[in-house]
């Protein structure tokens, strides 16, 4: 992967990925589109002037292509861990579709707690602390994750895309493909003869990040699956086009259903507000809007008391600091934790 990645540095790659459809996607018989690779950072001439050859070789509309471009450099500039950016020829065809894949920003110099969450969690409940995780392990996980988003998106037309969106809402949808995209990466990972630390500590990021209100990300039951029942030995054995097929399987096993999917995002949306208040808004980020539009509730003690749990765990497992722990976390469990234990004993004396 190191030298894949440096040849990626240098310059653009086409990379054409045949035959791997599943029953879910489309039911067309055509290979994947070509995935346009592109090394992160500043967005360059000579990386925007091979996009725009890229796409103009495959006909795309002038439109489309500008728009694309347009959208590539503002996320190279934004985003911090990588992206998956899909590029549809067509609304009701996958012929000619393309995707940009860019690796991180971060480098070797950088701390990976970075791409795992934000400085409000690691200053005020991690305490500072930050778990061992080698760098380079990390974005190639990330590269992987990114490129499977680009598999999962061009077996579909925009169509089909949209479609489903509409069936279940944007969110969903991304923690849908979310999930695909870690069973992937935690996959190659394992395939590689990666640890299964790395795997159980992204699984554990990703439930801690339920207190910045990101549900989206919530990926911990397909990565628990992945880490029970798979090792370097079982997976040797497949191909590339047989590991995504496996990440699709997995993916309908152990993905949220739409509405435990709106009850975790309940969860996580009361998290974050709670967390914000108790730190002040640290990072100075405006709560997004998807929060403040959700009628809530009353919190179910019991829901909540399983998620608390969670999180404590995950905590734990990621060395976070005690005292601090004690002193941002501990409300949430007060409120919530407890609740549940009420609950519990009063459904007890139920005749």
């Amino acid at each position: 992967m190191q030298h894949f990645r440096s040849w990626i540095g240098i310059s653009a790659l086409l990379v054409f990925f045949g035959g791997a459809q599943t029953a879910a996607a489309s039911e067309s018989e055509t290979a994947y589109a070509p995935i346009f690779l592109m090394y992160s950072g500043e967005p360059s001439f000579e990386r925007l002037q091979g996009l725009r050859q890229f796409l103009s070789a495959n006909n795309m509309p002038k439109q489309v292509a500008k728009d694309a471009v347009e959208s590539v450099i503002y996320k190279l500039n934004k985003f911090k861990a990588g992206f998956a950016y899909p590029v549809f020829f067509s609304e009701n065809s996958n012929q000619g579709n393309a995707c940009v894949v860019a690796d991180s920003h971060y480098s070797h110099d950088e701390p990976a707690i970075a791409l795992m969450t934000n400085e409000r969690i690691h200053r005020y409940v991690l305490g500072g602390k930050t778990p061992v995780m080698e760098v380079q392990t990390v974005l190639d996980t990330v590269l992987n994750h990114e490129i499977f988003h680009c598999y999962d998106l061009m077996r579909q037309t925009q169509f089909e895309v949209g479609t489903q969106v509409a069936q279940y809402g944007s969110a969903y949808f991304s923690n849908w493909s979310e999930t695909g995209a870690d069973a992937f990466a935690a996959l190659n990972h394992i395939r590689s003869g990666g640890q299964k630390q790395l795997i159980r500590q992204i699984r554990d990021f990703r439930t801690l990040n339920l207190l910045n209100g990101d549900a989206v990300h919530y990926t911990a039951r397909t990565l628990d699956h992945i880490v029970w029942n798979y090792d370097q030995k079982r997976l040797k054995q497949l191909n590339m086009q047989q590991i995504v097929q496996l990440a699709y399987t997995i993916r309908e096993q152990t993905a949220l259903s739409p509405e435990e999917f709106a009850s975790i995002e309940q969860v996580a949306s009361r998290f974050d507000m709670q967390l914000r208040s108790l730190t002040n808004d640290l990072d100075q980020q405006e709560t997004p809007l998807w929060p403040k539009s959700l009628s809530y509730a009353l919190p179910d003690p019991m829901y909540f008391s399983q998620f608390i749990m969670q999180v404590r765990s995950a905590l734990s497992n990621l060395g976070g600091d005690s005292s601090a722990t004690n002193v941002y976390f501990y409300p949430l469990v007060k409120k919530y934790y407890r609740a549940s234990q009420v609950r519990i004993e009063q459904a007890a004396l139920t005749p």
